[in-house]
């Protein structure tokens, strides 16, 4: 029946009847496999969850000794200034300077705020 797959053609009865006897082998077949699955799927959740906190774990304290963390305060103030847009004036949104970055941390936010360049010219 391969051939008539994608066709409009109607079976007789009795080729209804044979195209039903076709799928029982395939149907179990698949009922096995999804059990299958699910079957593993219960042995994968302990393990993604597991994986999941790992990397939590490393990356949340890899993040205490990033780079970033011992730039001084005028280096900060002095990336912060430059990430002003050059050929517009700062917008009050939350997708470009200074906004966004007030929005990373509790420290920048403390350290934009305390800035008045970056606020002094939006609209």
């Amino acid at each position: 029946y391969k051939d008539v797959l994608r066709t409009n053609f109607a079976p007789s009865d009795q080729g209804c009847r044979h195209i039903r006897d076709l799928v029982v082998a395939p149907a179990k077949e698949l009922e096995k496999t999804t059990a299958e699955i699910l079957r593993l799927k219960a042995m994968l959740a302990p393990l993604i969850r597991k994986r999941d906190e790992l990397t939590e774990f490393i990356d949340s304290h890899l993040a205490l000794v990033s780079p970033a963390r011992r730039l001084p305060d005028d280096i900060i103030r002095e990336i912060f200034t430059a990430t002003l847009p050059s050929d517009h004036q700062p917008k009050m949104t939350s997708r470009e300077s200074p906004l966004l970055i007030s929005r990373i941390c509790s420290g920048w936010r403390s350290l934009a705020l305390s800035m008045p360049r970056l606020w002094a010219s939006l609209h």
